[in-house]
């Protein structure tokens, strides 16, 4: 596979050292799925050498959307960007999340956690979840009211969005897992769960839907390098048949049923 020159149409803040950037690509948004991750970089830029591993936001029209977080020298470079200047990009990588219309979906997201699951959203209710009375919810949490990135857009993708923040500011004050628990508890029918955000709440989220017996799928977030399986940069520990083993996040993921993660490694 290789990069594809493609020049940007937007690009914009939308929360603290957030940008949502956009280009389009006939043949990336064909090929996508919810989940899948793009490799990432300018134009012939030499330094810092590595693309970037970003998740994709939204698809619409041809038009790939993803939200880039000023984490270094390199995401800070490709948010310095203009539009009309050029991005090398190559994909749709890796495992995405499998939808099951049989259950009502529960999105979980924690601080950029939400950059795939508006896609997801959106290919529900493509899928005809609405119709079928099994609209998703999400569950969205950050440490401010400022991290819950896309409120807009999930909303109006018709989303029933509940919300928590650390201090307060937004919905209730406390854990997003705090939020689904509560949820769970009432649950008045099957259900699936897709979550993606820090590790430490996907553990607990996927302590939840195991109390529960619901599916749980958990899209990973892991460095990654080469974003093809060659560097095992992105490596983590997996449970499996013939005893404990690894998974590559760029290529076995990032997403994964949350049974497959051995989450106390």
């Amino acid at each position: 596979m290789f990069f594809q020159e493609l020049p940007i149409k937007k690009i914009e803040p939308v929360g603290p050292e957030v940008y949502r950037l956009g280009f389009a690509s006939r043949e990336i948004a064909g090929k996508a799925r919810p989940g899948q991750f793009l490799m990432i970089k300018p134009q012939g830029c030499a330094e810092p050498l590595l693309p970037r591993p970003i998740s994709i936001h939204r698809v619409q029209s041809g038009v790939i959307e993803l939200l880039v977080r000023v984490v270094g020298e390199g995401t800070r470079r490709i948010t310095e960007m203009k539009a009309g200047e050029v991005l090398e990009v190559k994909g749709p990588l890796g495992r995405g999340f499998q939808i099951d219309p049989g259950n009502v979906p529960l999105l979980v997201a924690g601080g950029m956690g939400a950059a795939p699951l508006l896609f997801l959203a959106e290919e529900l209710f493509r899928a005809g979840g609405k119709e079928k009375g099994m609209a998703p919810i999400l569950f969205i949490g950050g440490r401010t009211k400022k991290e819950l990135l896309a409120l807009k857009e999930f909303r109006q993708s018709g989303l029933k969005v509940l919300a928590a923040t650390e201090d307060g500011s937004y919905g209730e004050k406390g854990l997003v897992t705090d939020r689904l628990k509560a949820y769970l508890e009432t649950l008045p029918t099957e259900a699936i769960v897709y979550a993606c955000g820090p590790t430490g709440m996907l553990k607990a989220v996927a302590s939840l839907a195991r109390q529960e017996e619901l599916p749980c799928q958990v899209s990973l977030e892991e460095h990654m390098a080469c974003g093809m399986g060659a560097c095992l940069g992105c490596a983590v520990a997996r449970r499996q048949e013939g005893g404990p083993g690894y998974a590559k996040v760029c290529q076995d993921g990032p997403v994964f049923e949350a049974g497959e993660i051995d989450w106390d490694e």
